[in-house]
């Protein structure tokens, strides 16, 4: 299985662990922003990373725009940021970003 990892990057947190997690499944790396999407194609696990702010994760309206394409993946969303731990956060991330229908085929982290 041909597995991609794609992030954005602000500061260069997610970037690192975009590189972590590439490294460890021996998957390619891309930096969103120089992505070319007719490229999902070549992949059967597309893992996506950005930064969070105020629950809004960076960069998402890559996954979210190319959902029909993404539709027969694996997909993997986690975001990094710096936020007090509440028992609810996941939620109202995954809340925020993604309706109830999408949320169906993406995994969170």
């Amino acid at each position: 299985m041909r597995s991609l990892v794609i992030y954005r990057s602000i500061s260069g947190f997610t970037k690192k662990y975009a590189e972590w997690i590439a490294q460890e499944l021996k998957a390619e790396i891309n930096d969103a922003k120089k992505f070319d999407v007719a490229l999902f194609s070549n992949y059967d696990i597309v893992i996506f990373g950005g930064s969070l702010h105020a629950v809004g994760i960076n960069g998402i309206k890559i996954v979210k725009q190319n959902l029909p394409i993404l539709k027969n993946k694996k997909i993997i969303v986690f975001c990094v940021g710096a936020s007090p731990p509440r028992e609810n956060i996941l939620k109202e991330v995954k809340n925020n970003n993604f309706n109830a229908e999408q949320q169906q085929n993406i995994a969170f982290y």
